[in-house]
Formats: C-alpha cells, sequence, structure tokens
C-alpha cells in the first residue's frame, strides 16, 4: 500500500508539471488559446461545423498531426463527415484510444472536446508514471523514476503537440509491469488496448505470443490472440467507412534507415538553429542503431521473456519500416519507434545496465530543442 502511494504522490507531480508546461505555453506563445497546443497551422482547412475554432493559435503553419486526431475526436463514428479534411483518414481513425475516450468523457459536446482530450492525454501520463513508479521500486530503485515518463520521446512529443502516442507508452509501461508481476487478466487487458492507441502496440501481442509459443501455454496463447479482437473490429468498421489506407510502410531490410543514415541533411540549412537541429537528428538516429545493436546483443545471449521478446518484435518491425517522412527527424522516427526505448529502459531498471538508457540520451537533445522557441516565449513573458 506504501508503494502505490507514493506512486501516486510522483504520477500526480508528473501530472502537474505536464500541465504547467502545457499553461505557460499555451498563456506565453499562443494568446491563451488552448486549441494552439492541436499544432493545427493553416494547411488544412476545419470542417465548417468548427469554423469558431481558430487555427491561426498555432504558429506552425503546416501544422502537425495533432490537427487530425483533433477530427477524431470531434466525430468518431464518422458520422459527420469530418474524416474528408483529414490528411489519412484510415490511418488517423484507426488510432481511436485517445480521441475516442476525449469523446466519452466530453459527452460529445464540440465546446468540451478540447478540454476533454488534454485531460485524457494527462490521464495517461498519470498512469504511465505510476505504472513507471512502480516498475522501478521493485526491482530496488526509487519510485521517482516514475517522473522520467516525461522524458519519453513520444510522450514529449505529445505534451508539445498533443499527437496520441503518450496512451502507447503508459500502456507498452503497465502491461509490462503487470505481466512480470503474474496479474495476467490487467495485462491482457492494457494489451487490448495497445494497438487501439497506435497499431505498433501489435508488437507487443506478437511478443507475448511468442513467449507462450515458448512456454507451450496454448490457453494463454489463445487469449492472447483474442486480445487483439476489438482492434481487428474496429479497423473492419472502418474499412467501408474510410478511404484505404495505401501508404507504403514497409520496405525491404535497413532500407529506411540506411537511406537516412547516408543523407543527414534532410532540409535546407537556412541558420545557426536549423544546423543545430539537423546535428541533433542525425545523433537521435545513432541512437536508434544502438537501440537496434542492444537489442541483437540481447538476442545473441538467448535472453527470453515478455520485456526481451517484445522487444525482439518491435525491432524487427522497426528495420522494414521504409516510408520516408518516418525517418524524416527525432519528432517523427522518436515517437514512432519509443516503445522499443522503453524496453530498453525498463530492462535497465530491471538488470541495473545503464548502457541501455543511451538511445534515449541520444534522442532527447533533439526533442528538447524544440522547445526552445516555446521556452523564450515563456521567458519574454516575464
Amino acid at each position: 500500500m506504501r508503494l502505490n502511494r507514493v506512486a501516486l504522490v510522483v504520477a500526480a507531480v508528473a501530472v502537474l508539471m505536464a500541465f504547467a508546461w502545457q499553461d505557460a505555453t499555451v498563456h506565453c506563445n499562443d494568446q491563451g488559446k488552448w486549441i494552439g497546443l492541436f499544432s493545427l497551422g493553416n494547411h488544412w482547412p476545419l470542417p465548417p461545423q468548427l469554423a469558431s475554432e481558430n487555427p491561426g493559435a498555432s504558429g506552425d503553419a503546416a501544422g502537425y498531426d495533432g490537427v487530425f486526431y483533433h477530427l477524431v475526436a470531434h466525430d468518431p463514428w464518422l458520422t459527420r463527415g469530418f474524416w474528408h479534411f483529414a490528411d489519412n483518414a484510415s490511418l488517423r481513425w484507426r488510432r481511436i484510444l485517445i480521441p475516442g475516450f476525449a469523446h466519452i468523457l466530453a459527452f460529445g459536446n464540440d465546446a468540451w472536446i478540447h478540454q476533454a482530450y488534454i485531460a485524457v492525454n494527462l490521464l495517461f501520463i498519470f498512469a504511465g508514471s505510476f505504472w513507471l513508479a512502480r516498475f522501478s521500486a521493485s526491482h530496488g530503485m526509487s519510485a521517482a523514476w516514475g517522473s522520467a515518463f516525461l522524458l519519453i520521446p513520444s510522450v514529449m512529443v505529445s505534451i508539445d503537440r498533443l499527437t496520441i502516442d503518450t496512451a502507447l507508452a503508459a500502456l507498452t509501461i503497465g502491461f509490462i509491469l503487470y505481466a512480470c508481476e503474474g496479474k495476467y487478466a490487467r495485462s491482457l487487458f492494457l494489451l487490448a488496448l495497445c494497438p487501439l492507441s497506435r497499431e505498433t502496440g501489435l508488437s507487443l501481442s506478437a511478443g507475448r505470443a511468442w513467449q507462450h509459443i515458448c512456454d507451450r501455454e496454448w490457453r494463454k496463447l489463445a487469449l492472447t490472440l483474442l486480445s487483439i479482437l476489438p482492434f481487428v473490429l474496429w479497423c473492419l468498421f472502418l474499412l467501408d467507412r474510410t478511404p484505404r489506407d495505401g501508404t507504403p510502410w514497409l520496405s525491404y531490410p535497413f532500407v529506411g534507415i540506411l537511406r537516412r543514415t547516408l543523407h543527414p541533411i534532410q532540409y535546407p540549412i537556412t541558420g545557426k538553429w536549423i544546423a543545430l537541429a539537423a546535428a541533433l537528428d542525425y545523433l537521435a538516429l545513432i541512437g536508434v542503431w544502438l537501440a537496434l545493436a542492444f537489442t541483437v546483443r540481447l538476442a545473441l545471449k538467448r535472453r527470453m521473456g515478455v520485456l526481451e521478446n517484445s522487444a525482439y518484435v518491435f525491432a524487427i518491425a522497426a528495420i522494414w519500416l521504409g516510408k520516408a517522412d518516418i525517418w524524416g527527424g527525432a519528432y517523427e522516427f522518436g515517437r514512432t519507434l519509443s516503445p522499443l526505448f522503453i524496453m530498453l529502459g525498463l530492462l535497465a531498471i530491471r538488470d541495473k545496465t545503464r548502457f541501455f538508457l543511451a538511445p534515449v540520451i541520444c534522442i532527447l537533445p533533439r526533442i528538447l530543442l524544440q522547445f526552445e522557441p516555446q521556452m523564450r516565449g515563456i521567458l519574454r513573458s516575464f
């Protein structure tokens, strides 16, 4: 009970830190308009029903992924035609977990969607920090390490631009925690939610199934396979209601990451800040190579278990990723591959192998640099 109370305190502090940053940047950089966190930009018009929402609150003219998940939260059941205003409706609506919860919390009221979405995002920050605190304490480390949840690349991007990646980061830690504690029902429930947050969550399902096959646990294997049924049913629901997702996600092994490695400059260098960003993007890419190398090292040692198997599956999937914009910068591949960094981080905690933290350490400088203009805006306000 005491451990739970400490973990709850750590989680509450993490939420307060995240909310304090969002509140500061909204009032100092977005004219007090919370919709600015969605980075709507001006390249993607809003549906007429949302015309009163002001996309000018965002300083990013091109916008970011939050603009599309914002639409999903307003129209999760595709009854209002908002999918016509999204870049890839099948992909965006497939990742229903956070937008869907936000819609439920707001009782479908457009006026409450933004607050509900932000609240759900903070709720997953609370859950992820709580589970990480529990995991750390159960392996002989301070529960205060739960606040490190805020330093996961996908979580930092979600705090900054309200993407949906915080959910999978939290669910990954919760699933591993309960699986290691032998709380099978809880781990299975979280496993069912993972692909609904982002389809890469299927790697956790595959890793868990692999473990059950190795252990000849056929009943648990069947239940694990059944856990993806909600995701399959949701995809079938979307199949006839949205255009087909024709995105070429996969390529030959290592083509995506090798192409990015051999082309370090991805955008025109127009100033010192951009030059530093390009250099730090490349350092972050080195972090990805390190993550893959550490995973290979685990495999060569024939380390098996739910944590290791999930890392193997995710690493195998990562080397097949060929879509160019995934590898464009740390904000993209950093959040896409965050579950792999999380698994290595949990191994670092469990086995006291600190070098497993190297990939995240390589990526964090570039993520933090993206916060620098906002920090300047906050400091100018004082």
